[in-house]
């Protein structure tokens, strides 16, 4: 008997408390990526049902990128693997792998011409490496930071240049190709989670775990300005830009996100997500008319740029599934009924369209067991206190 796939029931993205994720974006603004365990799954902004999972890491991955020509995902792990391979077909065949360091990667960039690759994270010997794409030869040297890197950048536009994000407070910015140090902003009192360079490759900004964000000058690295003051009252996870290199989306562990008009340094929209600490937003991706964040519970909540209301929120899992059952009966018909390894209770439609967390008096501790009867009320069982 054979048997077809027809529904993909995704995971919401792996988050930790204190750490920003990283999400990928299609350049034809169709899907985005995202990672959980040693997956990658590439997502449909516009109907998330339609999912596709990469599962040839054999460890945690951390961050996947998009080529700029759209053809080839790079993918990089916690034991500092880089695979590449086809974004355009079902089987994504692997086109290369490297390792640039033995270490977790935290965030990978590639060049406008699809030619070279950078890698931040913790290395044992090295804190990042940019290499060409093709065959795995270095192109130049990533150094002068004194502890891990979070965020890693190319500038879009010739000359090409290079920013890293790291964990001594500080930016650093490299010339080339090959590329070499030239200098390092520090302006940060914290950790830089996150540096991005905006689509015109005339200015990129960094955030900080000061809440703060510090506006440069793509081509010299020259401090231009600093955007709110501080921009944020918690640290700041997400960072990217619109199309237009005019406003930039930020998200934060206060429990909001906002967008900045980087030319008068003005907040024009904010977006308060509740006073939980599931809500802190830890990640954010503005890719078109899409504007989206993800926060500490993995939820991905789609934004409008005109008003302060979310317009959707994709719910679920980011955590294993330990029960499963399926409910049939009752005003709601049939659906899918699963629990989690952090208490969480799901109901799905069996298309897989709908997804909404069970609320209430819910679990703290693993869901061990669920059971439907025939009028579709469905008891759970947990390892609660």
């Amino acid at each position: 008997m054979s048997c077809t796939l027809t529904s993909i029931y995704a995971s919401l993205p792996r988050t930790t408390r204190g750490q920003p994720i990283v999400l990928g974006a299609d350049p034809k603004g169709k899907t985005i990526l995202y990672t959980n365990g040693n997956s990658v799954f590439i997502r449909n902004i516009e109907d998330p049902s339609q999912c596709e999972v990469y599962t040839e890491h054999s460890t945690a991955v951390q961050c996947a990128k998009y080529s700029p020509s759209g053809s080839y995902i790079a993918s990089a792990d916690n034991h500092g693997k880089v695979r590449i391979w086809g974004a355009d077909n079902k089987e994504h065949l692997l086109k290369n792998e490297f390792q640039p360091f033995s270490g977790s990667i935290k965030d990978l960039a590639w060049t406008s011409d699809n030619q070279r690759i950078i890698v931040g994270g913790e290395g044992k010997e090295k804190f990042g490496h940019v290499f060409s794409a093709d065959a795995g030869n270095s192109v130049g040297e990533i150094s002068g930071m004194t502890k891990a890197i979070n965020s890693v950048d190319f500038k879009p536009t010739r000359p090409f240049r290079a920013i890293t994000g790291s964990e001594d407070n500080a930016v650093s910015f490299f010339e080339g190709p090959p590329f070499k140090w030239k200098t390092t902003m520090s302006d940060h009192e914290k950790f830089v989670h996150v540096v991005r360079y905006s689509p015109d490759g005339e200015r990129f900004v960094s955030g900080a775990a000061d809440g703060r964000i510090f506006l440069y000058d793509g081509k010299t690295g020259e401090r231009l300005s600093e955007i709110g003051a501080p921009a944020h009252t918690g640290s700041i996870y997400g960072l990217c830009w619109d199309s237009t290199s005019h406003f930039i989306l930020t998200a934060s562990g206060d429990k909001t996100a906002k967008i900045w008009d980087v030319t008068t340094g003005a907040a024009v929209q904010t977006y308060s997500f509740g006073q939980d600490l599931k809500d802190q937003q830890v990640g954010c991706l503005w890719s078109g008319s899409t504007i989206l964040t993800v926060s500490l519970s993995g939820q991905i909540t789609y934004l409008d740029r005109n008003s302060p209301t979310p317009t959707r929120a994709i719910r679920g899992h980011n955590k294993s599934i330990t029960a499963l059952t399926v409910a049939r009966g009752g005003s709601q018909g049939t659906r899918i009924i699963s629990g989690s390894h952090d208490g969480l209770v799901v109901r799905w439609s069996v298309d897989g369209r709908e997804m909404n967390n069970i609320t209430g008096d819910n679990h703290t501790n693993q869901i061990q067991m669920l059971a439907s009867n025939s009028r579709g009320v469905v008891a759970s069982i947990g390892l609660d206190d």
